[in-house]
């Protein structure tokens, strides 16, 4: 049984109401988005112990004791290390953004049951005929390859063996995502020109990841898409998408304090 790591560090963005130390507090229908991802992991009997890493000032007020906090560091690697850190024995950590709103116990848990094949790390990919089917007029980055058209989701499930290895891969992808000549260095340009042209299968793409890092990782395909839709300033149609799922006013799409229709 995995348990979950909840990322809630970072820092205020352009457009957050004053007071909220960054957008895992932002309240929709009257509840914080970290909140409604810690009780979703609570609800899935497939996840064990539950860490969120955030600030503690804030963070501790909205959880019981069951719930522990780590104390947010500088980087986002940091806070994943952290937070394993704190959890002794864990061989496999299910990593989870705090902005998944739609988030439930059964996403969870169907993700986790395809989860097979003694992969270190398994990553769910979200149709893009899903999201559209079910939230018209939001937007994601799709990836085009040669099984489909795909979103990423904001969920992690990996081993804690594997992290040290991870690290180094996944810093040197951030960095070098707007140099695409950085990328080429780090798998080949071969790898890089199929990917452009939708050519590259994902079979290839977890190939090439055990070549590079010796990690295997493999792509869950899921329909739901309550992994991948998560809240974004650069998008306020996803947030009003959302708002409406939840049965909120769909005009409040900042990312400031709720309106009226968000009390409840």
């Amino acid at each position: 049984m995995p348990d979950a790591v909840v990322l809630a560090g970072g820092g205020p963005e352009p457009g957050l109401a004053p007071g909220l130390p960054n957008k895992a507090f932002l309240e929709i229908a009257g509840r914080p988005l970290v909140l409604r991802v810690v009780e979703a992991l609570r609800a899935c009997p497939a996840v064990g112990r539950v860490v969120v890493a955030g600030p503690p000032a804030s963070l501790r007020p909205l959880f019981d004791a069951s719930v522990q906090i780590v104390p947010e560091r500088d980087a986002m690697m940091d806070n994943l290390m952290a937070a394993v850190a704190s959890l002794p024995g864990a061989v496999q950590v299910l990593v989870v953004a705090s902005d998944l709103p739609l988030l439930s116990a059964e996403a969870i848990g169907s993700f986790l049951d395809r989860c097979e094949g003694g992969a270190d790390v398994y990553y769910p990919i979200v149709p893009q005929s899903s999201i559209e089917s079910r939230y018209p007029g939001a937007r994601k980055t799709y990836v085009r390859v040669a099984d489909g058209t795909f979103a990423g989701g904001s969920v992690l499930l990996l081993s804690a063996s594997v992290l040290d290895r991870v690290r180094p891969l996944v810093e040197q992808i951030v960095a070098a995502r707007k140099r695409p000549w950085v990328l080429a260095h780090l798998f080949g340009w071969s790898v890089v020109m199929k990917f452009a042209s939708g050519r590259l299968s994902i079979a290839e793409m977890e190939a090439r990841a055990l070549q590079v890092a010796g990690i295997r990782g493999r792509a869950v395909i899921v329909e739901d898409p309550a992994l991948a839709l998560d809240v974004d300033a650069e998008r306020p149609e996803n947030l009003r998408a959302i708002r409406r799922a939840l049965g909120a006013d769909p005009a409040g799409d900042s990312l400031g304090v709720g309106t009226e229709g968000d009390a409840g």
